[in-house]
């Protein structure tokens, strides 16, 4: 076993301590195998409590990071209307040495994710239905208020001056409120269910459509099908903006070992939107 392979195991097992420990303290046992989340940051699994299929999840983090926005994330969408997506049905946190602990028990989604990994590598068949409920999804949430977010071209601009320069100068955003980490792992079919809110808050316009597009470079007809039902959000000067900026968060991804597949499908859409 290599060193690597020692520190996943390490981690895994410590994940697997947490969630045990949390369906004690949150009264709802285990039911079923554990599933662990991006490089191992979170755990969840089904679990029941009065009799009802639902699912725990748990993470930790040292204390510095607990103070971030992600840290309640599902918290705060608790309130979110409109919306397909898990609800929150109780939280609790503890300490140990050197981390905070919190897990969260949620309605179980039945559905499965559309993809195992964010980045779509195979066609998908989705019907009309799940575009509509997908597009209204997102103009629900694009009109509700909340304080989450950076609404402030400063937060972007050192990461569009790394990759493109002065290119995207002339672009100037608009703001709503968005899901900050929408991928195809994130959705579920075939019912639409959309999961995953410790990234959400106030975003460049479109952020959310944006971030499906790329992520879905690698299989032009499913590129083809998000643009045609966000195309009047993308194609405005604010949704390019938008997209460059999920561009530039995906390209930083990619030089941490994410995303190689697309990192010249990456750049050759960034180069596509400045040159238009």
């Amino acid at each position: 076993m290599t060193g690597e392979q020692a520190e996943e195991e390490r981690q895994r097992s410590f994940l697997r301590r947490v969630l045990a420990e949390a369906a004690d303290r949150i009264g709802a046992p285990l039911a079923g195998e554990a599933v662990f989340g991006w490089r191992d940051r979170t755990i969840g699994a089904p679990a029941l409590k009065e009799g009802k299929r639902l699912w725990l999840r748990a993470t930790a983090e040292h204390r510095d990071w607990t103070s971030s926005e992600e840290w309640i994330g599902n918290q705060d969408a608790a309130h979110l209307s409109d919306i397909p997506k898990p609800a929150l049905l109780d939280r609790i946190e503890w300490d140990e040495a050197e981390v905070m602990i919190y897990a969260e028990l949620m309605t179980f989604v039945s559905d499965r994710p559309c993809s195992p990994t964010p980045e779509l590598h195979e066609p998908l068949d989705l019907p009309r239905s799940w575009w509509k409920s997908l597009r209204d999804a997102l103009d629900a949430l694009a009109g509700q208020t909340t304080r989450r977010g950076a609404e402030s071209p400063g937060w972007y601009k050192p990461t569009l001056r790394v990759f493109f320069g002065a290119r995207a100068d002339h672009l100037r955003p608009a703001w709503s409120t968005e899901h900050m980490d929408m991928h195809w792992a994130n959705l579920t079919a075939p019912r639409l269910w959309v999961l995953d809110w410790e990234h959400w808050g106030r975003a460049p316009a479109g952020y959310g459509a944006a971030s499906l597009y790329c992520h879905s470079l690698l299989v032009p007809d499913m590129a083809r099908q998000v643009h045609d039902t966000f195309g009047d959000v993308l194609e405005p000067p604010e949704g390019r903006y938008a997209q460059l900026c999920v561009i530039g968060h995906m390209l930083r991804r990619i030089d941490r070992g994410d995303y190689l597949d697309l990192a010249v499908p990456l750049h050759e859409h960034a180069d596509r939107i400045l040159d238009a």
